[in-house]
């Protein structure tokens, strides 16, 4: 079957490498500030400015990117998975609403994660999502609160750029790998329906025995 996030995963994925390879490179003018501000000031300062605004722009896009990719991403899940709990529009409050959201931005992985632990195939997908949903919320919001700081703070320390720009960097990566690992699933799991469906389909009509075989078969995986 087709992936309702399917395109979006690919477009998420992009933009989500473009976002650890400006920070990198932000971290990286961000040690030469911290060594040699003279150095930093001649050759790299003007970098450093095109690289905020570059991030800043590309940010922005990626949550709205985002925010669509996780609702496909649930509608995908209740196709394949008829009995799994969580609706796209509960998803979305889950990511958007401010303190529920500590809840439920771990929760939402955590659940997606288990389900793929269901089918053998994804087992090894489900873990690694199950595994980052935890470590993830609490990168994120001592992120949130760092940043806060730094922004109260008119001369910030060279190690307190440093630990921002790190935090950064772990975060999106940390993003990047579920992308990655949710996508990978999601068409494995889409592949083997799509495999069953097509058996069933090629069977003929009096084999009665085999079809309802295969049928409880599918129907055991989309429970699961």
């Amino acid at each position: 079957m087709k992936l309702y996030s399917e395109i979006l995963s690919n477009v998420l994925k992009i933009l989500l490498w473009a976002m650890v390879g400006l920070s990198a490179v932000s971290l990286v003018t961000t040690i030469i500030y911290a060594i040699d501000i003279d150095f930093y000031l001649d050759y790299a300062y003007s970098y450093d400015g095109f690289i905020d605004v570059s991030s800043s722009v590309l940010y922005y896009i990626i949550i709205v990117v985002f925010l669509i990719w996780i609702f496909r991403v649930h509608m995908d899940l209740k196709e394949l998975f008829p009995f799994f709990t969580r609706s796209p529009g509960m998803s979305l409050a889950c990511m958007m609403i401010p303190g529920f959201n500590i809840y439920g931005i771990p929760s939402t992985y955590l659940r997606i994660g288990d389900q793929l632990q269901t089918v053998t195939a994804t087992n090894k997908h489900g873990k690694y999502i199950s595994t980052l949903a935890v470590p993830l919320i609490i990168i994120f919001y001592v992120n949130n609160i760092f940043t806060r700081v730094l922004l109260k703070d008119s001369y910030p320390s060279d190690t307190q750029l440093l630990t921002q720009n790190s935090l950064l960097i772990l975060t999106y990566v940390i993003y990047l790998v579920l992308v990655i690992q949710i996508s990978s699933g999601l068409k494995i799991v889409s592949m083997k329906k799509t495999t069953i469906d097509t058996e069933i389909n090629n069977l003929p009509e009096d084999d009665w025995v085999s079809n309802n075989l295969i049928k409880d078969t599918t129907d055991s995986t989309q429970k699961a």
